[in-house]
């Protein structure tokens, strides 16, 4: 399933229930502390103003947490680690309040701040690996989108040049798309374009690169190749494309374009002769694989 970001309102009830919870869980906390240790005397008001700061910002994280949902974030573990960096903090901002006998166990508010804060890090780092992830993928099909694949095609070819290898670029352009969209609608449409996806995804074995860079147009890359392999690779692509069952379709085709990097060419011109020898294929009577000049 392609990725999503969204931000809505968590469930009502589902909400209300976590953060009761939170002040339950908290207020029984609190009622251990007062019940096992005695006050100290000696404190600030400074030091006390501080930790209730430090508890009630931690609290309205969890409040916010707990009511809104964000798509890309890990909730569960979002929620476990503000409410361990909340006890962490009700225990640090008790250990200037209480005096304790014996061991001073308040002084594991240290260990577990250190341990929501941990928790905090993974959520963000999965967030932005994720939204990275996001920016790159095209969002219907979950293929890699143009721009992520111009970037890649042009350090691929970098590399290959360094290593005198070649890269070959295959670009298809699926067949009598604008009817399938004119007499089917855009929705069915739509499934089409997520059914090569997924096919193309799952059934073509040897690509460093599928993606989805147009309407109805789907490139793929292959490093370390020649002509003759470049296209037996297309054309398998093409049969697996022309096997797709479809239910409102006779059958399902595509025109296929190959191209062969040169050692000095650059990105542009590569898929340029790629793109023209699609379009040929198109022209000479289309569900056919041409290979550019």
């Amino acid at each position: 399933t392609p990725l999503e970001f969204q931000i809505k309102l968590a469930a009502t009830n589902r909400a209300a229930s976590l953060i009761v919870l939170n002040m339950l869980l908290t207020a029984i906390l609190c009622a251990f502390l007062v019940y096992n240790a005695v006050l100290n005397s000696s404190v600030t008001s400074l030091v006390l103003l501080f930790g209730s700061a430090s508890c009630l910002a931690v609290f309205a994280m969890f409040i916010a947490a707990a009511t809104i949902k964000v798509t890309l974030a890990s909730r569960p573990i979002l929620l476990t680690s503000l409410f361990i960096l909340q006890t962490g903090n009700v225990l640090n901002a008790a250990s200037h309040l209480f005096i304790t006998e014996g061991s001073n166990w308040l002084n594991s508010g240290d260990a577990l701040i250190l341990i929501g804060e941990l928790g905090l890090a993974v959520v963000a780092f999965r967030f932005v690996r994720a939204a990275n992830e996001l920016t790159n993928r095209d969002p219907l099909t979950g293929l890699y989108n143009r721009s992520h694949h111009m970037r890649h095609l042009s350090r691929l070819l970098r590399e290959c040049r360094e290593k005198k290898q070649s890269v070959a670029v295959v670009a298809i352009d699926l067949d009598h798309f604008k009817h399938i969209n004119d007499v089917h609608g855009h929705g069915y449409g739509d499934t089409v374009l997520q059914t090569v996806a997924t096919t193309l995804k799952e059934q073509v074995a040897g690509a460093d690169l599928i993606s989805r860079t147009g309407g109805e147009e789907f490139e793929i890359v292959i490093s370390n190749t020649d002509e003759p392999a470049a296209r037996a690779f297309a054309e398998k692509v093409r049969a697996t494309i022309n096997a797709i069952p479809t239910d409102k379709l006779e059958s399902l085709s595509a025109s296929l374009g190959v191209a062969v990097s040169h050692l000095s060419e650059g990105m542009p011109s590569l898929r340029e002769r790629a793109d023209a020898a699609a379009y040929q294929a198109k022209n000479s009577g289309r569900n056919r694989v041409i290979l550019a000049n």
